[in-house]
């Protein structure tokens, strides 16, 4: 049985509040398939900032591993070790 064959059933039984009925769940239908829609859409931005957090993680990992060898700043590096050779780029 069909939904709107259910549907003039309860009508034809209860009678307006069964038109009342019918109305509320087909709204509350097309917002359930809306709420899914915007569900599925930030799943699909959330997955993109995670794999933009994981790069920024790497990036800071690098530059705090820089820091610690003093690798940074030339300077710094210099004066520290007393070498004078060139900063490495990666």
């Amino acid at each position: 049985m069909s939904e709107a064959a259910v549907f003039i059933e309860l009508v034809k039984n209860i009678g307006f509040p069964a038109v009342v009925f019918a109305i509320w769940y087909i709204y509350h239908k097309s917002q359930v398939k809306t709420f899914e829609e915007i569900i599925r859409n930030n799943f699909a931005v959330l997955k993109e900032l995670l794999e933009t957090n994981r790069q920024h993680t790497a990036i800071l990992s690098r530059l705090e591993n820089k820091i610690d060898a003093n690798l940074w700043c030339p300077y710094i590096r210099q004066t520290t070790t007393g070498s004078k050779r060139r900063m490495e780029v990666d």
